[in-house]
């Protein structure tokens, strides 16, 4: 078990993200907490910390993960249970307090949100809150005989980092697939991206666009039988800006209100032929360069496949250079 926290002035953010209907697993406990929407918990909250008009960070996010060989060693009441001693070995007696668990990631975690003004008017201290977090969540864990959170480490450490041989396969796949399609349709601009969407879509993997905070996008995820990989683990050519420019499209540059590349319009004969989903798909990844924003980060190791594409388009460079000479 880990866990970690924070003071936060986006309470209203925080508690929206936490009550997302489909990240919602359900309430685990609460503490003073009448309301169970968001709404409702956020005015509940407002009422007391409405009195602290010193405190800027008037909420407290806590998260904590379970080990995911511990979900088979739970048993019905222990999340309330890990919530509630939390609460308690984190002095939050006096606080307005609601935890929920999540169930959009295969590892099981709760979210813990307090008020950080206590009914008695004290604002919580948060001197090394999220240290003080971390040491209650082992503290648990060694009362519960659940995995404490070095121990997690310690085993990554020396794991097998292709241990999930299922989701390394299907990666594989996709890799494959990739590079073989951008092999035949590099340099092919708009048409040939385009058409590398579509013949992706046909074989069941999606591309879809990441968002950050600021809904401002920043790269690639690639969906494949309920698998998603980011865009660095299939390969660098597959990048926000770096897929482009395999097309020929090395002018786009995003930069913060600039469109630099229209807005791609295909024809009614790709779309008969891309079908109605890859369609979608396409025209909401080239609307993001369109609208001029985004950033890009690789990261990617020795890859045979990747390689292999990089010679084959260093010779086609090669040839090309030859010619205009």
């Amino acid at each position: 078990m880990i866990a970690k926290g924070k003071a936060v002035s986006h309470g209203r953010n925080v508690i929206n993200y936490v009550l997302k209907e489909n990240k919602l697993n359900g309430f685990v406990a609460r503490n003073m907490i009448a309301g169970y929407t968001a709404g409702e918990i956020l005015r509940d909250m407002q009422l007391v910390n409405q009195y602290g008009n010193r405190c800027k960070n008037k909420f407290l996010r806590f998260e904590i993960g379970i080990a995911p060989d511990d979900i088979t060693k739970l048993k019905s009441g222990d999340l309330n249970k890990i919530a509630t001693s939390f609460a308690r070995k984190m002095g939050l007696e006096n606080h307005q307090w609601f935890a929920v668990s999540h169930k959009d990631t295969k590892n099981r975690h709760i979210h813990l949100i307090a008020n950080r003004v206590g009914i008695d008017g004290k604002v919580y201290q948060t001197d090394f809150v999220s240290n003080r977090s971390a040491r209650a969540a082992e503290e648990i864990a060694g009362e519960m005989g659940l995995t404490i959170a070095n121990q997690v480490v310690g085993k990554k450490r020396y794991q097998n980092p292709k241990a999930d041989k299922t989701r390394e396969t299907k990666k594989d796949e996709v890799r494959k697939i990739a590079y073989k399609l951008l092999g035949e349709k590099v340099g092919t601009g708009k048409e040939g991206f385009l058409s590398f969407a579509g013949e992706l879509q046909k074989q069941g993997i999606t591309i879809q666009t990441m968002r950050n905070k600021q809904d401002k996008a920043y790269g690639f995820r690639f969906l494949y039988e309920g698998e998603t990989f980011k865009a660095s683990e299939i390969g660098r050519e597959f990048g926000y800006r770096s897929l482009f420019r395999q097309f020929g499209l090395e002018d786009v540059k995003p930069q913060i209100g600039q469109t630099v590349v229209p807005i791609y319009e295909p024809s009614v004969e790709q779309e008969k032929n891309l079908g109605l989903s890859a369609m979608e798909t396409t025209a909401n990844i080239a609307g993001e360069i369109s609208s001029g924003i985004g950033s890009l980060l690789n990261v990617h190791g020795e890859d045979y496949e990747e390689t292999a594409f990089q010679r084959r388009l260093r010779a086609q460079q090669k040839k090309r250079k030859g010619r205009r000479m």
